[in-house]
């Protein structure tokens, strides 16, 4: 597994990326910044950006959360906190639920369900008229990639539905990609979750975060996870979309970190 560290101080950070079949590079630089204080671990996950490839079929959400204790004990972290993004928060939250292992948890732009999730886009689309239709043709498209060439064209295609307002000009440049693993999960409901009835079983200080324009992981998704998981945390941020940690850095990096700091 391939990760990329910044920061070497502090308590380990592990963070999992989005996609499925994107890697760490589309949260970078944007949480750069928490390796003053915490030693980040970006991951990018089994299968995945310049990770090892493997058989599509071998993977699942459980497979990835485990794959988390196996590198905090390869690197002999001995504590760590876990902070995922949109799938990745999906993984993190299955790590929370059942095995409870890092000190601290951060679930960014997360879901309740698969089904739920795919509601909530339907009806984002939905919402944006004409502009909507060629982003929901190329939500189809995740079915049927094959090449690098193809995921990059979807990525182009859907990334203003991940932004309230205009994506940085070279978001997503430099993005390894791995269409075989974004296929296999469009086809199999993303790992088919759905986490409502558990999250009562998560024991860790939790933060959930989600941006209040999010179309994707939507607030409602963010208020059933943070209503759910006894005595977490809520933090909306304003004028951002699913790319919280761009649209509204300070503020995310703000929440994080006075989170974070409180984890003992």
């Amino acid at each position: 597994m391939f990760v990329e560290p910044v920061g070497d101080e502090g308590l380990p950070l592990i963070v999992l990326h989005g996609g499925p079949g994107l890697d760490h590079t589309h949260l970078r630089p944007w949480l750069d910044p928490l390796g003053d204080e915490f030693r980040v671990l970006y991951v990018d996950e089994r299968g995945q950006g310049r990770s090892e490839r493997v058989d599509p079929s071998t993977l699942s959400l459980e497979v990835f959360a485990r794959d988390v204790d196996l590198l905090a004990e390869t690197l002999e972290l001995g504590r760590f906190a876990l902070l995922g993004h949109s799938f990745g928060a999906i993984i993190t939250t299955w790590h929370a639920i059942n095995l409870g292992t890092a000190e601290a948890y951060v679930i960014s732009g997360g879901g309740d369900s698969d089904e739920k999730l795919m509601e909530d886009v339907e009806a984002s689309l939905e919402a944006m008229g004409e502009a909507g239709k060629p982003i929901a043709e190329s939500w189809e498209w995740e079915k049927t990639l094959e090449t690098v060439e193809q995921s990059e064209e979807m990525m182009r295609v859907q990334t203003p539905f991940h932004f309230h307002g205009e994506p940085p000009a070279d978001f997503g440049r430099g993005t390894v990609h791995s269409p075989e693993v974004l296929r296999y999960f469009a086809n199999a409901g993303y790992g088919s979750f759905d986490y409502t009835p558990d999250l009562g079983r998560v024991t860790k200080p939790t933060l959930v975060l989600v941006g209040a324009e999010d179309r994707t992981t939507t607030p409602r998704a963010a208020r059933v996870l943070h209503a759910g998981i006894p005595g977490s945390e809520y933090a909306e941020l304003e004028g951002a979309g699913h790319m919280s940690m761009v649209e509204a850095q300070d503020a995310y990096l703000g929440q994080v970190r006075d989170f974070l700091r409180r984890i003992k």
